[in-house]
């Protein structure tokens, strides 16, 4: 301590309060001790530290293309970013790659507090996470075997609603467009239109073998994230009839279903009606504006940081699944019909 102090040209008795987190010395000050500390090795030197989870850092894992995604996933960490701060934590975005998962150094070293992991993660890569036994809670998915915290977005009721809302209109030729093993939300979301359309007495599934031919639920998303609208459109073409309507997996699936169906001379919603899911901005912009399931993407980020703060102080309570709330969205992307 006497070493930082003097690096620092601060009291010995103003390191001591940084470093044990005490009242008597501004953040600031306290942030440039523990950085000083790290840099200086005290750390490596004082491993009982660290187990008392000091640092206030934060680790954001996410896939790259996720964090480039500037219509769904850049809200939600902006959410976070906006709530860590207001909890004084610094976030620490670390890229993970499905194929080759690494645990970032600062899980390993353990000076984070706490780990928030954004979109899809494998169990088996999870499974790495948890093992260093630091708080963490998923946003935006959650696995069917590990226990732990996680944000979702009420999926099955919003297609649900989404779908009933295409029956109100008269459609009942309805598809649903989309990856469903993409992602958790994916498969959800396709779940509750298939619910819909079941208590209409109109079921797709094709476990009943009744209308799946509507549905493009096979390997689109790379379509869709390359914007190959020509693919979509052969895919399309090659359906034995075409439904009314087609709810989609995302804002970005019905956007491509939009310039898919443009080269096929298809209109929407004169021909064919789209409801999309998640309401990001450029719903607003194309035309026709498009109909949706609106989330609220920076509370999920900042519901996500609230929990994950509440575990740190609560470590052997029952995890929980927080599910946001949905609302539809009516703009001009679906016609009545009679």
């Amino acid at each position: 301590m006497k070493d930082i102090a003097e690096r620092l040209n601060l009291s010995i008795n103003a390191v001591s309060l940084a470093l044990n987190d005490k009242v008597g010395v501004s953040e600031e000050t306290r942030k440039i001790v523990l950085k000083t500390a790290d840099e200086m090795g005290y750390f490596d030197e004082n491993p009982s530290f660290i187990a008392k989870n000091h640092f206030r850092n934060i680790c954001l894992l996410i896939e790259e293309r996720n964090f480039r995604d500037t219509h769904f996933y850049t809200k939600v960490i902006l959410g976070i970013e906006n709530e860590a701060k207001k909890n004084n934590y610094d976030i620490l975005v670390n890229f993970m790659n499905q194929d080759d998962f690494q645990v970032p150094s600062s899980v390993e070293t353990r000076k984070v507090s706490g780990i928030l992991v954004v979109g899809t993660i494998k169990d088996e890569h999870l499974e790495k996470l948890l093992k260093y036994d630091i708080p963490t809670v998923l946003v935006d998915h959650a696995s069917f075997t590990i226990s732990t915290d996680a944000v979702l977005t009420q999926n099955m009721p919003g297609t649900y609603m989404a779908t009933q809302y295409l029956i109100r209109k008269g459609h009942t030729q309805i598809g649903f467009f989309g990856e469903i093993d993409f992602s958790l939300s994916f498969k959800e979301r396709w779940l509750g239109f298939n619910e819909a359309m079941r208590n209409a007495g109109l079921n797709v599934d094709p476990i009943f073998n009744v209308n799946p031919g509507y549905c493009v639920i096979g390997q689109v998303e790379q379509y869709v994230l390359s914007k190959n609208y020509k693919e979509v459109a052969n895919i399309i073409s090659k359906l034995d009839k075409l439904p009314t309507a087609w709810v989609c997996s995302n804002d970005s699936a019905a956007i491509t279903l939009y310039n898919a169906l443009s080269i096929l001379g298809i209109k929407v919603p004169d021909d064919i009606s789209v409801v999309g899911f998640d309401d990001i901005d450029i719903c607003n912009i194309v035309t026709p504006h498009l109909t949706t399931i609106r989330i609220n993407k920076e509370l999920m980020g900042e519901k996500a940081v609230k929990r994950l703060l509440w575990r740190m102080e609560n470590p052997k309570e029952p995890c929980d699944h927080i599910r946001m709330e949905v609302k539809l969205i009516e703009r001009e992307s679906v016609k009545e019909i009679y």
